[in-house]
């Protein structure tokens, strides 16, 4: 079979390669990169990958990204803080974790944050069980890039019984004016009984294309309690492929949301796996498109390892001109996972003819005892809702904004932390 690999892609890992890590490391990579090679990247007749269409990476010549520590980031770092509340700064440039730039004071005893990079010789042992992914390279082909090109990222480490009120701010900036290519690998390991609030911010400083791929690995020990969201409104140049593994172990508690508004490519892949009792997760997801051309694809996998463990997913999307969304929702149950709930639902928005969107949620079920329901609705605007806010005196574009407001607020409601939610309630188109 014939694969497809841009030459500029075997160039940035050719440069990527780092002779100072350890030789494990270096294996590691190799085999992330044989095994991308023996599929080359995905077409539509991969099943995943089926409504995407990626020849633009094809056409590009992305060069690897450098690290920067230009003084001027520090004006742009300082106006898109969280400024109605205190918070821990994790800033990266160009998928380069910047101590420089990051705000990491007060952290609670025990409690690490790190480049990746440093990790790798601080905290080995951490690195070795839980950084290195055995990736699936039929599902997660870019995830396999990622693994074998990877420069930094960051790294966290909350230690068991560690509360930390303020939210961890990941702040994402992308620089180079050049067309580039980030590899970020990013890990956090939450102890037992440990909780925090986690958003992650991608803002484009340029106007340049540019190709983010990143791999973050999040584990909750047991009674853990992580709330994350991200927000992605990069310019409408921008590529943008996400992968995030999580793993739950007893009675932890994931609420994740997703918002994604830039890009011309958004592509984010989420894995979930609930391997032990009581552990539950909630996610959900909004996505608005307006340009031409904007394509954003949510693949989230939820799979029920164990018994009486919950999951929730609830994604909605507003498309509009000629863009195109897709969202594949898998709940996988496996046998001994019995006493089960689980809930999916895509809803969406057309509001223009050209506008499309594919909706594939999923069951795979081989437990007997089990409470789980799916569903899916596509639409136009309600014309009755309309014409009611017409005839009380309201204009058409407010009268339409009032219903596409109250479409995403099932959504928004969902963050519980108020100036994360203000944040994106003054980013949303």
């Amino acid at each position: 079979m014939k694969v497809s690999i841009p030459a500029w892609l075997t160039a940035n890992f050719n440069e990527a390669q780092q002779s100072s890590l350890p030789d494990y490391l270096l294996a590691y990579q190799k085999t992330q990169w044989d095994a991308f090679v023996a599929q080359g990247l995905p077409t539509r007749k991969h099943e995943r990958f089926k409504y995407t269409n990626l020849n633009k990476l094809n056409e590009k010549q992305f060069i690897l990204s450098v690290e920067t520590n230009d003084a001027s980031l520090h004006e742009i770092v300082k106006k898109h803080q969280l400024h109605q509340t205190n918070s821990c700064l994790i800033v990266l440039v160009n998928g380069f974790f910047n101590a420089s730039l990051s705000v990491l004071t007060d952290l609670p005893e025990g409690m690490i944050v790190s480049s990746f990079k440093q990790a790798i010789y601080d905290h080995p042992d951490l690195i070795k069980q839980h950084g290195l992914l055995a990736i699936n390279n039929a599902y997660y082909p870019f995830a396999n890039i990622n693994g074998a090109l990877f420069q930094n990222g960051f790294f966290l480490y909350m230690p068991p019984h560690c509360s930390l009120a303020a939210p961890i701010h990941i702040l994402s900036l992308m620089t180079q004016k050049k067309e580039f290519a980030a590899y970020p690998k990013h890990l956090i390991i939450m102890g037992d009984d440990s909780k925090a609030t986690f958003f992650e911010e991608h803002v484009s400083v340029v106007e340049n294309a540019y190709l983010m791929n990143s791999v973050t690995k999040l584990i909750l020990g047991k009674r853990a309690q992580a709330d994350y969201c991200k927000l992605q409104n990069e310019n409408k140049h921008a590529i943008h492929l996400s992968h995030s593994f999580v793993e739950q172990q007893q009675d932890s508690q994931l609420t994740l949301a997703n918002f994604s508004f830039g890009g011309e490519i958004a592509r984010d892949e989420v894995e979930i796996n609930l391997q032990a009792s009581g552990a539950t997760c909630k996610t959900a997801g909004f996505y608005h498109l307006q340009h031409a051309n904007q394509y954003v694809d949510n693949h989230l996998d939820i799979k029920h390892q164990a018994p009486h463990t919950n999951s929730e997913m609830l994604y909605k999307g507003i498309v509009d001109s000629s863009a195109r969304a897709v969202f594949n929702g898998r709940l996988y149950v496996q046998q001994a996972a019995q006493k089960i709930i689980a809930y999916q639902a895509n809803h969406n928005l057309l509001l223009s003819k050209q506008a499309e969107v594919y909706s594939k949620p999923e069951l795979e079920i081989y437990a007997d005892d089990v409470k789980c329901k799916h569903g899916a609705s596509t639409g136009q605007i309600d014309e009755e809702a309309l014409f009611y806010l017409r005839s009380r005196g309201i204009e058409k574009s407010t009268a339409l904004q009032i219903i596409l407001q109250g479409f995403a607020d099932e959504i928004f409601q969902r963050i519980d932390h108020k100036a994360i939610r203000a944040r994106i309630l003054g980013i949303m188109p």
